[in-house]
């Protein structure tokens, strides 16, 4: 994993860091893992309360699939970002609750970074547009 780059997916290239990130992909699975890593910072959580939980964070503009959801918790796990345990379900199977690490804390730190400074580009995109059409 590089350092470097938040999240630590498998899909970046070594030395590419979040800021470099351009496609419509990437910044989706960038507000997903963001989203993820709040949900756990407030209060550990199985899959589908974590989904839940993601889509009110990132609202109506996404769509929260379920087997992204999955991987990314995966890929976080292995990079050490989240740990997770079995529990026994009181009237269903078991289920996997996950809880943020020290690491993952880091890693949303240089999320909101990257976060704010793209929020304020689309802002002044949305400003300029808005002025050229008054």
């Amino acid at each position: 994993m590089n350092a470097d780059a938040p999240g630590g997916n498998r899909r970046r290239r070594r030395g590419q860091s979040a800021a470099d990130w351009g496609g419509l992909g990437d910044q989706k699975r960038a507000l997903i893992e963001s989203a993820l890593l709040i949900a756990l910072i407030e209060e550990s959580g199985h899959g589908y309360a974590l989904i839940e939980r993601v889509q009110q964070l990132v609202g109506d503009q996404v769509y929260v699939d379920p087997g992204s959801v999955y991987r990314i918790l995966r890929l976080l796990e292995e990079n050490g970002m989240v740990s997770s345990t079995w529990e026994s379900g009181v009237a269903g199977p078991q289920r996997r609750t996950y809880t943020v690490q020290p690491s993952g804390r880091e890693l949303l730190r240089s999320w909101a970074q990257v976060l704010a400074a793209r929020g304020n580009a689309l802002l002044e995109l949305s400003k300029a547009a808005e002025e050229r059409l008054a």
